[in-house]
């Protein structure tokens, strides 16, 4: 065997030793590696080529609700549409780096009571504040408790992306239970409402994995929002 093979075989060897090793001690972080090496950071948005057929300059909208029995500050609703406007708004682009036009949340609010936003399609929503596109997103379930005494996001949602012009849903996904932190953390160290807020900034990122390309590694780093105090 040649000098250069030998070392070849060598490195491959222990980078394959190396891997064994990590994934024995449960560090799925490691075995991410050749992931970042070959495709880097980023992984592509699931519906990298819906967004890529969108015309630009469309005019967007999110708009979020739920038959929930939720309230006030209890209800996910407009902290939702805000959180995932803003991740959409800065992280939806094709290769091309298409713009897209985005009507804020405060838009939405002035313009429909709760009950409307509950009872009308999205198409019909849409239409009325002249998008072209709804992204919305159905909450079918929502919890920030774990027990008594922990705290533990747990979320269910619907997300269509509607075709306002042609009334027509381009896509539906209903996305696996979303849980965050992996492990409940003790209610005595937050506020409920600084909680939900977190819990909610993630939620609008994992959703936004359906449109925007994004570290698949932040997932690995899930506990971090919530050091201990």
């Amino acid at each position: 065997m040649s000098h250069s093979r030998r070392l070849l075989f060598t490195l491959a060897l222990t980078t394959l030793m190396s891997l064994s090793f990590f994934a024995a001690s449960g560090c799925a972080g490691a075995l991410m590696m050749p992931y970042y090496l070959i495709y880097g950071t980023d992984a592509p948005a699931k519906y990298k080529k819906v967004v890529k057929d969108i015309p630009k300059g469309s005019t967007i909208v999110v708009i979020c609700r739920s038959n929930l029995n939720l309230y006030g500050s209890s209800s996910p609703n407009a902290d939702l549409s805000q959180a995932l406007t803003y991740v959409l708004s800065t992280q939806m682009t094709d290769v091309k780096k298409k713009k897209f036009v985005w009507i804020s949340y405060d838009e939405v609010e002035s313009k429909f009571e709760e009950d409307e936003l509950t009872s009308q399609s999205f198409e019909k929503l849409g239409n009325a504040l002249k998008a072209d596109y709804v992204v919305g997103v159905e909450i079918d379930d929502f919890d920030v408790h774990h027990s008594t005494q922990f705290y533990q996001g747990k979320a269910k949602v619907l997300v269509r992306l509607v075709d306002v012009k042609h009334a027509e849903t381009v896509t539906k996904d209903s996305m696996p239970t979303y849980v965050y932190p992996p492990t409940p953390i003790p209610s005595s160290d937050y506020d409920e409402l600084e909680f939900q807020k977190t819990f909610i900034t993630r939620l609008a990122k994992h959703i936004g994995t359906l449109f925007c390309p994004h570290d698949p590694h932040e997932e690995y780093a899930a506990d971090s929002d919530f050091p201990e105090r």
